[in-house]
């Protein structure tokens, strides 16, 4: 034989049910669902390989078990929303693990044992945690997760925020806060060694409850999915629990043994383990670390704006008619900004906008829906995000209007919506991002009263 196992216990069929089942799943969820942050997956995704196959399945699965007749927008690169389509590729997974764990059985009955399988898909589960988590660090290090704070966000009442909005401020106001979560995600690192195993499970559990109470709590749109990373890190420390709640309430000196590795037999197949490894490890980091400094030397070579800014509307045209203050369907203020343009409506509504400051033009999405699946078509074509306004005007999606900055403070506005000519005024307020109250704030050492005002 090839290898020896370390342990020799005998498993009971529902013990062996279940691990073939976690694995299955496990392996599902990682290549099927949380694709982006695998360098080796990644390149079937882009090439459509894997992509089109996996939307048939989970269009055909919404339709036939669910009755879903509403569209379903498939994700793209990092969208972990709970989707439609997310929960119903959790379902099919699940199918698919019980009836693969079935089958597995029936084939391998014999076997006494699923030490090496066990062995396996820990390795898995700590390599996909560490490599994921250090991404999500990578965000966090360089502020592409949580971005600094725009003239949408230091302008928006806080009783017209989401709650995740509320949250996307929060964390997007202090780099500091940014640096502390990036090295508690980063240290999920720790799982890529036996020796640290434990301990950086103890702090991925730490971190992750964090990002699911987080998630939760804020109706942030990737709860599953941090639930799972939470799940995963449990799972490393089922075989330490009792010696944890001993070393913690009992004050016993106890032992967390380190998991053995299959000892081969042959000098090249250790080698081989060994090599696989470093180039696991080595060509992801690289792959990562590569991605986001890219990210953020884009960011930081992107020109400044003179446009930018926040717009009070003075006036609204349909079609040579003039529109009062109170009209539900008026312009009220208008947020220019890379990235992410804002119309702002009476009360609360807000509609988003694409601003292509090259051709001088915007375009409106009321329907957020059909916005996405726009994007997601698009994207599918392309491969990228790159000159999606464009594209996406092409296609004759939303409001097109074309915009003429008359001066330093106004600009107008001029397009048609369906078969009505709009012609729209506006005028800047004289505020920059460094204005603000919140961002002319200082942390102080010294606070003879807190500031909560």
């Amino acid at each position: 034989m090839d290898l020896q196992s370390n342990h020799s216990s005998t498993w009971s069929l529902p013990k062996k049910l279940s691990l073939r089942f976690a694995f299955i799943f496990t392996v599902l969820f990682i290549f099927l669902l949380d694709w982006y942050s695998n360098a080796f997956s990644l390149g079937l995704y882009m090439s459509g390989m894997v992509d089109k196959g996996l939307n048939a399945m989970v269009l055909w699965v919404g339709e036939n078990f669910f009755g879903i007749d509403y569209p379903i927008l498939s994700p793209t690169p990092g969208n972990h929303s709970d989707s439609t389509y997310i929960y119903i590729l959790y379902f099919t997974m699940i199918v698919l693990a019980i009836l693969g764990a079935l089958v597995w059985s029936a084939i391998d009955r014999k076997q006494k044992n699923l030490d090496l399988a066990y062995y396996w898909l820990c390795v898995i589960i700590r390599y996909y945690l560490a490599i994921n988590l250090f991404a999500f660090g990578l965000e966090k290090f360089f502020k592409a997760q949580f971005p600094d704070l725009g003239f949408y966000q230091l302008s928006e009442p806080l009783g017209d925020m989401t709650p995740m909005s509320l949250a996307w401020a929060f964390f997007g106001y202090s780099y500091g806060y940014n640096l502390f979560m990036g090295l508690a995600e980063s240290a999920a690192l720790l799982l890529l060694f036996r020796r640290t195993t434990t301990f950086g499970a103890l702090l991925t559990v730490a971190a992750m409850s964090n990002v699911v109470a987080v998630n939760i709590s804020y109706d942030i749109h990737a709860k599953m999915f941090a639930l799972m990373q939470l799940v995963l890190a449990l799972f490393l420390l089922l075989p330490h629990i009792q010696r944890l709640f001993r070393f913690f309430f009992t004050g016993e000196a106890v032992a967390l043994p380190v998991q053995q590795a299959p000892v081969y037999k042959k000098k090249w197949i250790r080698v081989t383990v060994l090599v696989f490894k470093w180039v696991v490890i080595v060509v992801h980091v690289a792959y990562l670390l590569n991605d986001y400094w890219g990210f953020y030397t884009r960011a930081q070579n992107r020109p400044n704006d003179e446009l930018s800014g926040i717009y009070d509307v003075e006036s609204f045209v349909v079609n040579k008619d003039t529109l009062s203050l109170d009209n539900s369907t008026r312009w009220n203020q208008f947020v220019f900004e890379r990235g992410r343009s804002a119309v702002r409506m009476n009360r609360d509504s807000v509609v988003f906008a694409f601003t292509d400051f090259d051709e001088k033009r915007v375009f409106v999405y009321e329907d957020r829906i059909q916005l996405m699946l726009q994007v997601q078509e698009i994207y599918r074509e392309q491969g990228s995000f790159e000159k999606m306004d464009s594209l996406l005007i092409e296609k004759q999606a939303g409001i097109v209007l074309y915009y003429d900055l008359l001066d330093a403070t106004r600009v107008d506005f001029k397009g048609k919506f369906n078969n009505d000519s709009l012609f729209i005024s506006a005028k800047r307020i004289p505020i920059e991002i460094k204005d603000f109250r919140l961002m002319k704030s200082k942390i102080n050492i010294i606070t003879e009263e807190p500031r909560m005002y």
